[in-house]
Order: C-alpha cells, then structure tokens, then sequence
C-alpha cells in the first residue's frame, strides 16, 4: 500500500533539507518517508543519509509534492498552495479554519433559519457586537436537534455553535476568544469526564448545561466508557472547576457516562451551572 505523505512530513523534510543534516530520529514521521522513497538507512533508532542522498530525497520529494521542500511551506491557504505545488495540503489553513456551524439567534444582517437548519459561516461575517449569548453543542445530532431539548428559557436567543472537531473546533475557539467577557458562552456537552474537560477547556465558558438527573436517566448511564476516561478524569482532578467543582463530584460519586442523545431520548430537563 502506497504511503501516504502529508504536510507534517513536508515540514520534516524541509528542516532536514534547509539545515543541511545527514541524520535524524527514525521516529514515526520518518518510518514513513524512509518507507516513501527507500534512502537513507536506519542505525540504532537513527536514520542516516549520505550526502547524495539527500540530494536525491530533494528531487523526490519535490516530484512528490511539487514543491522545493528546501524553501518554506505555502502559507496560506490551500487555493494559494494549488497555484505552485502538487500536493495543496501543504497549505496550513485547513478548508474549516475561520468557520463555525451555526444557528438560533443569528447576529443580523444574517438570516433567520428554520429550526432544521444550519449555517456554515465565515468568522468575519459575524458581528460579534451583536451576539448576546451563546450555547456551544458538542455532538453534531445534537446540535441539530437543539430545539427538542428542554433548555433553560435564557437560551431562546442564544447563538447556537457546533463545537466540532479538527479545524470546526479552532473555529468555534476563534469566535469565542473574539467574545466580550460579558457575553455569556454556555457548554452543552455529555454529561462524563470528556465532556467536563471539553467545557472546562472552551475559552470564556461561563456556563455548564448538565440533565436533571433521575435514576431512569443515570440508568441508561455507562460505567464502562466513564472508566475509559481515566486521562480526562485526571485532569478534572488537577484542574481549578470553580463552581463547576460541585459537578465532577456528583460526576464521580455517580460513575458513569450519559450521552447527550439519552438526554433527549428521556427528556432530561436542562439546567445551567455558574463556574
């Protein structure tokens, strides 16, 4: 199977080309070039070029990527990049980076939206002014189906955001960082470790949403994927919670991990909690 090369592996090549080395740490990154275009050898963890060979590493690379690996990266984004290089991810900016999943209460000038519906929307056409609050969702079904929930009367007019993952979440962390500290941003997350950690960690997050709790909903609750948490538990244990402190214990004492989809399946009203 053909090996798959990237901008990380780009970005290690140009270090070695631009520095002139002969050697580096066959780490992972390297496991793969080496396995790409077969030179070098590999000695004691090391792998190790002669002169020639990175010569010929440069020539390869660069019908690879099309692109001299000797200069810098493109640096911006990937439209940029296709005008000289072959391989257009070498561009740091990713196709989501600067856009955010939105929707409920729009800023204007940007359209009211039928409660079905999403806009995917560029940082900078958002008026960040005329943002009152807003809620941060952290599972895309969820998300679309935040009017089903039972949400505290403030969030009728709360801007809605997917939190997503990769470069959606570096979006939806742009726009909050742009937030005034006034505006409040509230995390809707699954009620276990990652999710305390996703909101704990969520700039300018000032409110938990968390179920009311009954037995019929802890009972659809799993042990198992609260225990696989163990890292993010850790880190909730070192972690200042404020007044989010009272939840992880009731987290805890309770062991076990209910999914945002259980909350809607049960019908678990929803609450707000102060940090």
């Amino acid at each position: 199977m053909p090996v798959s090369l990237g901008r990380s592996h780009a970005r290690a090549l140009h270090h070695l080309l631009r520095n002139h080395l002969l050697e580096v740490a066959c780490n992972a990154t390297w496991q793969d070039i080496h396995r790409a275009f077969e030179l070098g050898r590999v000695e004691r963890r090391r792998l190790t070029f002669t002169p020639r060979e990175r010569e010929l590493l440069r020539e390869e690379a660069k019908r690879h990527f099309g692109w001299d690996l000797i200069e810098p990266l493109p640096a911006e984004d990937r439209i940029q990049a296709a005008t000289q290089a072959i391989d257009e991810k070498l561009a740091p900016q990713r196709p989501d980076d600067g856009f955010v999943l939105a929707k409920g209460a729009l800023p204007a000038p940007l359209p009211a939206l039928p409660t079905g519906c999403a806009l995917r929307v560029a940082l900078d056409q958002l008026e960040v002014a005329a943002i009152g609050s807003v809620l941060v969702v952290e599972n895309l079904d969820c998300f679309d189906q935040i009017h089903r929930f039972q949400l505290p009367d403030n969030l009728g007019d709360a801007l809605v955001l997917y939190r997503g993952h990769g470069a959606a979440t570096r979006g939806t962390r742009q726009l909050l960082q742009r937030l005034p500290v006034s505006v409040p941003v509230v995390v809707f997350a699954d009620y276990d470790p990652a999710g305390l950690v996703i909101a704990a960690t969520l700039p300018q997050a000032s409110h938990l949403l968390v179920p009311q709790l009954t037995p019929e909903l802890l009972a659809k609750g799993s042990r198992e994927h609260f225990q696989r948490q163990h890292l993010q538990a850790r880190h909730l244990d070192n972690s200042a919670l404020g007044g989010w402190q009272a939840v992880w214990a009731e987290m805890k004492l309770g062991g076990v991990s209910v999914k945002q989809q259980h909350m809607l399946a049960m019908g678990a009203p929803l609450h707000c909690i102060d940090r």
